[in-house]
């Protein structure tokens, strides 16, 4: 997981991994620290965060271009480069999405316009079925 372990780093590890497919801010995980009375400084939290999402064990994203980051773990989706995902406007959820017309859609992107689509930045948004009801 991380190359350079700490105790504040694995205090910050179990909180993250407490969210589980919850997406979370890096404000809200500094106030789950102190609630759990954990001393782990903010600059800490940033570069962990920053050290996780390079090296592929969290996904960062924008709800909108002024809004703060999320974070989502993504644990057992380590073929997040192999889809596309969706992020509700509402609750800030994030939907890994593997379907064959998406594929076709790819497909289509290389072969008639030599342009291949980074699925890691793609993020298509909308509103879940659940905030939407």
């Amino acid at each position: 997981m991380m190359t350079y372990r700490t105790k504040q780093r694995d205090i910050l590890m179990d909180a993250i991994l407490s969210y589980e497919d919850v997406p979370f801010t890096a404000e809200e995980l500094l106030v789950k620290l102190i609630n759990q009375k954990n001393r782990v400084s903010k600059a800490t939290v940033y570069r962990t965060l920053d050290m996780l999402e390079s090296e592929g064990n969290i996904r960062k994203y924008y709800i909108s271009p002024h809004d703060r980051a999320f974070y989502q773990y993504i644990g057992d989706h380590k073929n997040c480069h192999d889809h596309y995902h969706c992020v509700c406007y509402d609750c800030g959820k994030l939907f890994h999405i593997e379907c064959d017309v998406f594929d076709g859609l790819n497909t289509h992107f290389k072969k008639d316009h030599h342009f291949n689509i980074d699925f890691n930045q793609t993020l298509l948004y909308g509103h879940c079925e659940g905030c939407a009801a």
